[in-house]
């Protein structure tokens, strides 16, 4: 009998063994483009707490800090040792591709870029819905000041980002649907991580009569803030409320829900819902990009309301905002990209 009752032990043991091992947490690796102080990586981190609270994984984050020469041997590790890669940041693109095909039993997913290589999953955010939204909001706080120039700052010009091109298509739609007479500035830093930089063509755009400024630049937009306290002129954010950075100068920001893409993204592959070569949109209607509200003392609410009812519009395609996506993800070959006056000599005007 005692032999019997062994005999059974090792048989329970030996059929538990496999849903325990199944159940083990899924190794994830979320690689950023950026550094700890980057909005992006700031927004990811609640979908990323959330993934960790709610779901079986066991998550390692890899930061590149904008460091190019760090993204191919960052993404590879990152495949070595996880079933999951999650590459956050357009810059990845093509470490992503050549990870992709040499860890073949990975699962690969590209934030914020369509990728070339059909086995790899993509999200791409429709910035140019928000950023409407945002190009109102410019134009009319504008008008307060007596003022019809506003001004863009972006990272990279868009034929290396073509989200950089989609920020600008929005926020101009939206700028000149407010005001045709409206004068929009635009520069590009050429760089995530240059505020110095970012601050000096800041100052500049004030100069030439910006009294608002919308700044999609990474860690380089920090100088178009402090740029905006020293100067006295409004700015508007990108991808996490910003206005805790300068309460009485950051009227709000065009938000990229990271956070809740990549939990989306994460459920879906622990469910086994999660299909290679997809692409996930985000959008108005789905809460995957908005304007943040987080302070509401600069806004008054008749345009916060006017706001509201734009985004139904747009949500209900009553107002159709200008893409450089294709349906499919693809970037419109169609579309120039930014002129070679966008650059932060040029005088950028319109």
């Amino acid at each position: 009998m005692r032999f019997l009752r062994v005999l059974l032990l090792l048989a329970v043991w030996s059929v538990s063994a496999a849903p325990l091992q199944a159940r083990r947490p899924l190794p994830i690796g979320v690689v950023f483009s950026c550094g700890p102080e980057d909005s992006m990586f700031r927004s990811s981190l609640s979908g990323i707490k959330r993934a960790r609270s709610e779901l079986d994984v066991k998550i390692t984050s890899y930061l590149c800090n904008y460091n190019s020469a760090e993204y191919e041997s960052t993404v590879a590790e990152a495949a070595r040792r996880n079933r999951l890669v999650l590459a956050v940041g357009s810059p990845l693109a093509e470490a992503v591709d050549r990870a992709a095909r040499a860890h073949e039993s990975a699962d690969f997913v590209l934030f914020d870029a369509k990728s070339v290589n059909p086995g790899v999953s993509s999200v791409l955010f429709h910035q140019s819905e928000a950023s409407y939204l945002a190009g109102v909001l410019a134009v009319r706080l504008a008008a307060r000041r007596n003022s019809r120039k506003i001004g863009i700052i972006l990272g990279e010009r868009g034929e290396k980002t073509p989200a950089m091109l989609d920020f600008l298509l929005g926020f101009e739609q939206g700028a000149k649907d407010a005001d045709g007479r409206t004068t929009l500035l635009k520069r590009s830093v050429q760089s995530w991580n240059a505020p110095q930089k970012a601050k000096a063509i800041a100052r500049a755009m004030h100069d030439e009569g910006a009294q608002v400024i919308f700044q999609a630049a990474g860690l380089s937009g920090n100088g178009v803030v402090e740029a905006a306290i020293e100067e006295g002129f409004y700015v508007i954010g990108v991808d996490e409320p910003q206005e805790r950075l300068a309460p009485g100068v950051v009227l709000t920001a065009v938000l990229k829900r990271f956070d809740l893409a990549l939990f989306d993204v994460i459920s879906a592959r622990v469910g086994g819902h999660l299909r290679r070569g997809a692409t996930l949109h985000y959008r108005l209607w789905n809460r995957g990009v908005e304007l943040s509200w987080t302070s509401n003392a600069l806004i008054p609410d008749e345009l916060r309301r006017e706001l509201e009812g734009l985004s139904y519009r747009i949500v209900d395609r009553a107002i159709r905002v200008a893409s450089c996506y294709n349906d499919d993800g693809t970037f419109k070959a169609t579309l120039k990209p930014l002129p070679p006056e966008f650059s932060a000599s040029g005088s950028g005007k319109k």
